[in-house]
């Protein structure tokens, strides 16, 4: 009743924006990032014609809806963030960076995604850059700040991608 009335008057409640979901392009229709996505970010993913979704963080931390793991290839590998207490590996940061590969290669376009895309899902794709297109730690963590500026790798994940960058 109360909202007939406002609308009578014309008073309309200020809506905030209900998909705050975004896709942001680390390598255009190749490598995307983002935060967990939420029951009706499916219709974004397709329209960025994503195909594979990595998510990062835990099932405690949030699961993917089901028309998103029914949609697409979904892989999980949970890697610790500084909410963690056991800090990330080089050999778990190997393990992501190549899932991350092997699907750009065959199904791309693949969507990396942690909790909130802040650190876990900026360090694989500043490791992959560093791998995978020949880039310096610092290029690569430099242009993830400008296309995803959300991108805060924490200490952990700084050290992981050296140490990942030093093995053979």
């Amino acid at each position: 009743m109360l909202n007939q009335v406002k609308k009578l008057l014309g008073i309309e409640p200020k809506s905030l924006p209900t998909n705050l979901f975004r896709i942001d392009w680390v390598i255009p229709r190749k490598l995307a990032i983002g935060r967990l996505p939420q029951p009706g970010d499916e219709a974004q993913l397709l329209k960025a014609d994503i195909k594979t979704v990595l998510s990062l963080c835990s099932e405690e931390e949030g699961i993917l809806p089901e028309e998103i793991s029914q949609n697409f290839q979904c892989f999980r590998l949970v890697l610790p963030d500084r909410h963690y207490t056991t800090k990330l590996t080089a050999e778990q940061l190997t393990e992501a960076v190549n899932i991350v590969h092997q699907n750009i290669e065959k199904n791309p376009p693949v969507f990396v995604h942690c909790l909130a895309g802040i650190e876990r899902s900026p360090t694989v794709c500043i490791a992959y850059l560093c791998k995978h297109h020949k880039m310096e730690l610092w290029e690569a963590a430099n242009w993830l700040k400008q296309v995803h500026s959300t991108s805060l790798p924490n200490d952990s994940g700084l050290r992981a991608i050296r140490e990942f960058l030093q093995q053979k």
